[in-house]
């Protein structure tokens, strides 16, 4: 469905203008309880506080070295030593998440092949449409957990007939669902990759939101990824942008890795080349913002920062899910995160009459996305069954 979800905001910020009790649940940025966009303090000091000499020279395509090494640590965490000991590891700048995920496609796909995606998904059309790939889809859910069956007879099948196909997998807190896979689910996921060993595997693992989880561990994961063989080049998707909140600034990386080191001498300069060719450069202060907060000494701040956002979050969600088990309102399987899906046979039509009534969502395939975190308390209270009449 080929939705324009930052054309809605704006829709729904000038209908805002005329009316301020309309309810903008279609954007994934955080606003605070009074509809402020300043959740982390933090980090709007450290925009003012750079110095010049750190933000107005052009960067390192890739970031430079210290870029590299710090969002590495930041994405790994205290698994980082385990990981570059047992697997060849190296990184490169991107405007944000989805320049990681463009990036991926150009560089290990060529026109007409298959993408293999789940059918309940971000906007990865877009990407593919670019790129001039096909998405070729498994089944998500199956009850209230993913559907590990599809995923795995889904991608045998498109294994039979293309040698190097790109497996995206979306998690934590997955957009547009707010899914997060178990330890359990992950550690399949990665044994399914596993038995495809005749061909060429390149995982692609969008960690947008995974600052954002209500794991107790929201890194412990990763360690699934030791046990891939050589066949599998795994790349993730960081997202700087969500990560700080810095949604304009256009922070990312991707982050390759694999026990094959032919895999990780060919990353770099196919990532570099094709950052080269598309956006120049990822912006000089995104990349030292990462820097800034990757000192132990500036750390501090953010995390306390972060620590009020996810709670913020935590309690709409909390609030949204049980309002709308209380009426009957169905979504999909939800844990954590920005998004929560109502589902619903004619999306199209339930946003129309939303935004005549003064609420905009995103329509998706069988459903409509409310965007949580974006939306305060006193909006949540009475929505479930504001949107419940409409279905």
């Amino acid at each position: 469905m080929a939705i324009d979800i930052l054309q809605i905001s704006r829709n729904a910020l000038e209908h805002q203008k005329k009316d301020p009790s309309v309810i903008n649940a279609s954007i994934g940025m955080f606003f605070d309880e009074d509809r402020k966009i300043s959740g982390m303090p933090a980090v709007s000091k450290a925009l003012r506080e750079l110095p010049d000499m750190s933000v107005m020279p052009y960067p390192a395509v890739d970031g430079g070295k210290a870029f590299k090494d710090n969002v590495i640590s930041w994405t790994f965490g205290e698994y980082e030593q385990r990981i570059r000991e047992e697997m060849y590891v190296d990184a490169c700048a991107t405007p944000g998440g989805s320049g990681a995920i463009a990036s991926t496609f150009s560089v290990y796909s060529k026109p007409n092949d298959y993408i293999f995606v789940s059918n309940i998904r971000w906007q990865y059309d877009r990407f593919a449409d670019r790129a001039h790939v096909r998405l070729y889809e498994h089944n998500m859910f199956k009850d209230e957990g993913f559907d590990l069956e599809s995923f795995d007879e889904s991608l045998r099948e498109l294994c039979k007939i293309q040698k190097q196909v790109i497996v995206i997998v979306n998690d934590p807190c997955h957009n547009p669902t707010g899914y997060t896979l178990s330890h359990y689910e992950f550690k399949r996921i990665v044994d399914i990759l596993n038995k495809y060993d005749q061909n060429d595997i390149v995982f692609l693992y969008d960690v947008a939101y995974l600052e954002y989880t209500s794991e107790t561990d929201n890194r412990i994961k990763v360690l699934e990824l030791l046990t891939l063989k050589e066949h599998v080049m795994t790349v993730l998707a960081f997202s700087g942008s969500k990560t700080f909140g810095v949604y304009g600034l256009r922070l990312g990386a991707a982050i390759g890795l694999s026990k094959n080191k032919k895999h990780i001498e060919n990353f770099r300069p196919r990532f570099v080349n094709e950052a080269r060719g598309s956006w120049s450069a990822t912006p000089t202060i995104s990349i030292e913002l990462l820097n800034h907060f990757s000192k132990k000494e500036n750390f501090e701040a953010f995390a306390k920062d972060l620590i009020k956002i996810k709670e913020i979050v935590q309690k709409r969600s909390e609030s949204f899910i049980k309002q709308a088990k209380e009426i009957g309102l169905q979504t999909h399987p939800f844990k954590s995160g920005f998004y929560v899906i109502v589902l619903t046979d004619h999306p199209m039509e339930v946003y129309e009459k939303l935004a005549q009534d003064g609420v905009y969502v995103v329509p998706m395939e069988k459903g409509i996305r409310i965007a949580l975190c974006s939306i305060s308390l006193k909006e949540i209270d009475g929505l479930p069954k504001r949107i419940m009449k409409f279905l």
